[in-house]
């Protein structure tokens, strides 16, 4: 695949920002592909996805562009300190990369997964954001970020979030009832926990992935059959 490395500046969490872009490697004239946008786990950055599977021997037999994006450990949604990565994921680069890149810039043409806090970050943009996406994936996904009060976890979530009581009242509860189908990808720790999370929820499919391999076998089965190009 083509591999282009941006660096740009950001509006909403105003910041210069890292994204990894990968197109097809024979571009046709005229045709705009699909995105699939994948988020890092806290503690990692956008080369998490890189490091860990190999994106582009599935990406380039779909036919699906790819751009992998930093999020500097914001579990990529609109902070209560005014830093609004959420935004930046669901509105500012979707339309930034369909300018820069032969990219579609059609909703239905657009998935976002993501690991650990980063599958809370894609599942918030699933669940604020129905119309932006075609679908969603999170791999092991932080489902309640109330577990990380009282860690060791930087930036502090009470930076992230505000306080721990009113996580729901400010809107960083995740809810399984989803608009647009969201799959789950958990190994044998985080399987269980997933599945009861997910019960009452209509649009949800957990699968089970190897630890041993996990990045790499749930972004082939996201590709492969989650998402319909």
């Amino acid at each position: 695949m083509n591999w282009i490395q941006v660096q740009t500046f950001a509006e909403g969490p105003h910041t210069y920002v890292g994204i990894e872009v990968f197109l097809p490697q024979t571009v046709e004239a005229g045709k705009r592909y699909p995105l699939l946008m994948l988020l890092h786990d806290h503690g990692e950055d956008r080369t998490q996805w890189m490091r860990q599977a190999r994106l582009e021997r599935y990406a380039e037999k779909a036919g699906v562009a790819l751009a992998l994006i930093d999020g500097n450990q914001s579990c990529f949604v609109n902070s209560v300190t005014g830093y609004a990565w959420g935004d930046y994921l669901v509105q500012e680069l979707p339309e930034k990369l369909s300018g820069w890149f032969p990219i579609s810039r059609e909703a239905k043409d657009r998935w976002v997964m993501g690991v650990g806090t980063g599958g809370y970050g894609a599942l918030m943009a699933a669940q604020n954001a129905p119309d932006a996406f075609a679908g969603a994936a999170a791999v092991n996904p932080v489902l309640d970020v109330a577990c990380l009060y009282g860690t060791d976890y930087e930036p502090k979530p009470e930076y992230l979030f505000g306080e721990k009581e009113a996580l729901a009242s400010q809107g960083y509860a995740l809810s399984p009832s989803f608009q647009i189908p969201v799959r789950l990808y958990c190994d044998a720790n985080h399987e269980e926990k997933a599945k009861q999370w997910a019960q009452n929820g209509a649009q949800i499919t957990v699968e089970a992935v190897d630890a041993e391999n996990l990045l790499e076998e749930a972004f082939q089965k996201y590709v492969e059959g989650g998402i319909q190009v």
